[in-house]
């Protein structure tokens, strides 16, 4: 028998008590590719993995609303809206709801989006995700969606990338953890 995990979005998350050294990845199968590169590339850190195939990004709210009962990391990475829907107005919704569960001063880092035509247009999600971080100095992009469109990364089916892909997928990755974003830095 499978349990459910009621969610609600009205009432405030009772975050840990902070862990500077925590990083939280939060995502979906790209997410899971890059695992074992970014475990080993990022040492200076705990690093703990919530992520799972297929995830979309109501599954990684779910997710993060319990992560977040657990830790309290100074940076969350998201890889997530890959499986999601083509409605930017939905994945706005999702976005705003994400960035409002998250601390203050947690840096929040987010990789665009590539996915294949028959997935939806991607565009506008990443025009989202691009809105939001001219909003909001906590949320920092990695362009991954411009690296693939400059051939930088190679990817297998237009979603995920070959194994070097995902090697450089970390390495971005913890590049952006490390620079850390405005609103987590100390003053």
């Amino acid at each position: 028998m499978l349990g459910a995990v009621a969610v609600s979005w009205d009432r405030p998350v009772e975050v840990a008590r902070a862990d500077a050294a925590q990083v939280l990845i939060l995502g979906d199968s790209l997410a899971v590719g890059m695992q074992d590169f970014l475990a080993e590339m990022i040492t200076d850190r705990e690093v703990t993995f919530d992520v799972g195939n297929g995830w979309t990004t109501p599954r990684g709210m779910q997710r993060l609303r319990i992560d977040l009962q657990r830790y309290a990391p100074q940076s969350v990475v998201v890889s997530l809206g890959t499986n999601d829907g083509a409605h930017p107005g939905v994945f706005k919704d999702r976005v705003r709801r994400v960035l409002d569960t998250i601390g203050a001063n947690t840096c929040i880092i987010w990789l665009t989006i590539v996915r294949p035509p028959r997935k939806g247009p991607y565009e506008g999600m990443n025009r989202v995700l691009r809105d939001a971080a001219r909003e909001d100095s906590r949320l920092q992009l990695i362009n991954w969606d411009r690296m693939v469109h400059k051939g930088t990364v190679a990817m297998r089916d237009g979603v995920h990338p070959t194994v070097e892909g995902y090697r450089f997928r970390a390495w971005v990755t913890k590049a952006a953890v490390e620079r850390g974003c405005a609103a987590s830095r100390p003053a």
